[in-house]
């Protein structure tokens, strides 16, 4: 099952399918720009957050088929 990191930076949003032992290790890759990270999710679990904090579908940094060919896609992030 796929899954994937929720990553806020300060100038972006980004996906990554990278299996993270913790969120530190998150932190670091990003050090100069990281604020949160959240998951790992399925995609269900992402839409479903997306749903419940956007409210308004045009507001999510990623629509729900850029996330549904994300997890499709042998890619590793993807950049809103």
């Amino acid at each position: 099952m796929i899954r994937v990191y929720y990553i806020l930076l300060k100038d972006t949003v980004l996906l990554s399918k990278k299996d993270y032992i913790h969120w530190r290790t998150i932190q670091t890759e990003f050090y100069d720009t990281y604020i949160a990270s959240l998951g790992p999710w399925t995609q269900e679990e992402l839409i479903s957050y997306l749903e419940a904090d956007f409210k308004n579908n045009e507001n999510w940094p990623f629509t729900k088929m850029a996330i549904k060919c994300f997890f499709e896609s042998d890619d590793l992030v993807l950049y809103s």
